[in-house]
């Protein structure tokens, strides 16, 4: 007796697994698998992490409909942009895009009028209060063919607050690096080549789009979908409302779009 219940719960556990990975698409020729063996790969063999589900649970509790998932193969960012749109079924390089998590060396902890003269670490006391303005990290979303502006870049977080006793002083943002990976980890629940927006395990860090994302053509982008080997793809207007994410003008177009360097002092 039991045996048969044993088997019988094993076959359970089977079929639920079975529809959780149909519900991601995950099977058959789609368009992540077009002339891609990794791709076409049996289904049972593709394993939904609990870092995708919360990321997906997290686009659904966005109200981000237009969210796609696609499966991916596992030499992806080996191969070109042009390759990359294909595997995704995307319509042009100009919808590509990844998330950067910035580091504020400078940052003080409820600092207001005056600060950014010296630098400050915050504390975990005041992680429930939520200032955009005033935030140790920023997750930014920026398209592959454009790099990161430090200089821009901190003139747009400052800019963030007006004219006046309460803006930071030009140095406040003059430090802003690319946090470290065990520390992305640590805040995202993300590895390198798979952080996406949604499900964050710090959801108090503010999410930044770069300007340029809104003008591309058609306003669908793809990015991270919580693991290397699977992609999120979502309309611009859902990916704004539904992270309440802040669009500054923080990029310029690469020279190169095979560059390596994720931000630049220029």
């Amino acid at each position: 007796m039991a045996a048969e219940k044993q088997e019988a719960f094993s076959s359970l556990q089977d079929r639920i697994s079975a529809l959780e990975r149909s519900s991601w698409n995950v099977g058959g020729v789609t368009p992540s698998s077009a002339g891609n063996n990794d791709a076409d790969a049996n289904a049972s063999t593709i394993i939904i992490t609990p870092a995708m589900t919360r990321a997906r649970r997290h686009t659904q509790t966005s109200h981000c409909f237009s969210a796609i998932w696609r499966h991916c193969p596992s030499d992806y960012y080996s191969r070109s942009l042009d390759e990359r749109v294909k595997i995704l079924g995307a319509n042009n390089v100009s919808q590509l895009c990844k998330a950067c998590l910035f580091e504020n060396k400078n940052y003080v902890c409820g600092a207001g009028a005056g600060a950014g003269e010296g630098e400050g670490k915050g504390g975990d006391d005041d992680k429930d209060k939520v200032d955009p303005t005033n935030s140790r990290y920023y997750l930014i979303v920026v398209q592959y063919i454009e790099s990161i502006t430090a200089k821009k870049l901190a003139s747009e977080l400052r800019g963030l607050r007006p004219p006046g006793s309460t803006r930071f002083s030009p140095t406040y943002f003059s430090d802003l690096r690319l946090a470290p990976a065990d520390e992305s980890v640590k805040l995202t629940g993300y590895g390198h080549n798979g952080v996406s927006p949604f499900g964050m395990l710090d959801s108090t860090i503010p999410i930044v789009l770069c300007a340029s994302i809104t003008k591309i053509r058609p306003q669908f982008i793809w990015m991270g979908g919580g693991h290397p080997d699977w992609k999120l793809g979502v309309s611009v207007s859902e990916f704004i409302e539904g992270l309440n994410a802040i669009v500054l003008d923080v990029s310029e177009p690469r020279a190169n779009t095979l560059e390596t360097e994720e931000i630049s002092s220029a």
